[in-house]
């Protein structure tokens, strides 16, 4: 790229002058957006050299594509920079898209506490200082069976924290057939180990027994159990239960933490989700200390949770760090709002995560089929539709081999007239996430909810409109 052309990019001060960017200049905005002016003119200067085009590039088109470019920046960000989007993929806990919806409980009681003032760390009986989240903790406790427990941010937060108040710088056996990788780049052993604590992993990655941990017992040392979420070890392969390890550790009497990833209070055996115990069936079963997640099968947001004997609960509740791990109110009203309806016991209807796992293939058929009838009109021409049967996922790093029946719109046509729906329903508003596979586009009507169901036929339509314009059109 020549310096002639280069030097045709308008400057920062004569695009902040311009007639359609004065306007946005209030004393407040004009630093930002200043800023913003500088970004965009550095971005389309290294887009040209990258371009290698010594072509005619007439200043005036380079001011008006900056311009453009400077309002449509504007105006991004000054919306919403989280999007809605309808979740047909057939993956429940989608980890990209957020996990578990929240029930509309949870979302009450989290706004209440977002705009008012709570009684967060106050005793309005004694007018003193009170414990955050001792109330939210009870119902947990209460629900599973444990002496006492804890909330904080996430689940590896929690048997982050577990360890290191209850292990220190001791010894924690691990099996090597646990060492998970638990999402990204995130290995249990590196997490374990900034702890402090010395790691000893026994066993191997397909058998490990009862008796490989009690060869690396020392006093003082902690059991950790971990919950292969993610993946199936199938074959020659064994491992110690979470009751077999318990009696070692009551015998020898030593600690068992036991990392139940995904956090189940309702028993979802009858839909063939029976790879996670419940939370009150892994106290039973003698765990001393269990950590989970709050945003997947527990149906909520993001948090972890531990429970078990009251005197490591309170080992972690007075660490130093448990005030790093600390939630805010809002995520504690939420866990409130979630708990309070499996004290209720109307959970599998109220919590969407456990009510789209619940949906019979006939219900689904039939909302297949009403929504079919609305499609019929508008389809792109030589497309065909029907409806047919399929499989769901948890997802979420949670359940790696449940399978779920499901029922899929899938229409059939051109691969890249398919693809370019999906995309320019990913672009829509709300964006739509469904999936190519079964030699079509696929929506699985399995993840989406109800009050979805309309949104997703008019994002349909509006991508077959967008289908019948040009091409840069619609881009």
């Amino acid at each position: 790229m020549s310096d002639s052309v280069m030097r045709h990019i308008p400057p920062v001060g004569q695009l902040l002058e311009h007639p359609e960017i004065v306007p946005l200049l209030t004393d407040a905005a004009r630093p930002w957006i200043t800023r913003m002016v500088q970004r965009l003119v550095d971005a389309e200067r290294k887009r040209l050299r990258r371009a290698g085009d010594d072509g005619a590039v007439s200043r005036d088109d380079l001011m008006l594509t900056l311009v453009a470019a400077v309002l449509s920046r504007h105006a991004a960000l000054l919306r919403p920079t989280l999007k809605r989007v309808i979740n047909a993929t057939g993956v429940l806990v989608h980890t990209n898209l957020g996990r578990s919806l929240y029930p509309r409980q949870a979302v009450d009681w989290l706004a209440e506490a977002a705009l008012h003032n709570v009684d967060l760390e106050m005793d309005l009986e004694t007018n003193r200082r009170g414990h955050r989240g001792r109330k939210v903790e009870e119902k947990l406790a209460l629900l599973t069976g444990a002496e006492d427990a804890l909330i904080v941010n996430n689940n590896a937060a929690a048997l982050w924290l577990a360890v290191r108040a209850i292990a220190g710088t001791g010894r924690v056996i691990l099996s090597r057939g646990e060492v998970v990788a638990i999402g990204g780049s995130f290995r249990m052993n590196e997490i374990l180990t900034e702890t402090g604590c010395e790691l000893v992993e026994v066993g191997t990655t397909n058998r490990t027994t009862a008796d490989d941990y009690r060869s690396a017992l020392v006093p003082g040392a902690v059991v950790l159990k971990v919950h292969r979420s993610n993946f199936a070890l199938k074959g020659f392969a064994e491992e110690a239960s979470l009751a077999e390890l318990s009696d070692l550790c009551r015998e020898t009497g030593q600690t068992l933490i036991y990392d139940a990833g995904s956090g189940q209070l309702a028993d979802l055996a009858e839909l063939g989700l029976d790879d996670h115990h419940t939370l009150s069936a892994d106290v039973d079963a003698g765990a001393d200390l269990v950590t989970c997640s709050g945003d997947k099968l527990f149906g909520g947001g993001q948090a972890g949770m531990a429970l078990g004997r009251r005197d490591l609960i309170d080992a972690m509740r007075n660490h130093p760090m448990r005030r790093v791990l600390r939630v805010d109110k809002t995520t504690l009203a939420a866990v409130d709002g979630v708990l309070t309806h499996y004290l209720a016991g109307d959970q599998m209807d109220a919590v969407p995560t456990l009510r789209l796992a619940a949906r019979d293939t006939g219900e689904l058929w039939t909302l297949a089929e009403a929504a079919l009838a609305r499609l019929t009109d508008g389809a792109p021409a030589g497309w065909t539709a029907e409806v047919v049967a399929g499989t769901a996922q948890v997802g979420g790093g949670c359940s790696a081999e449940a399978e779920l029946p499901t029922r899929l719109l899938l229409w059939r046509g051109p691969h890249a007239e398919l693809e370019r729906c999906h995309l320019l329903l990913r672009r829509g508003d709300p964006a739509v996430l469904a999936r190519i596979g079964q030699g079509g586009l696929a929506v699985d009507l399995r993840s989406v909810p109800d009050e979805d169901l309309d949104a997703l036929v008019e994002a349909l339509q509006a991508a077959w409109r967008g289908l019948a314009e040009p091409a840069g059109e619609t881009s």
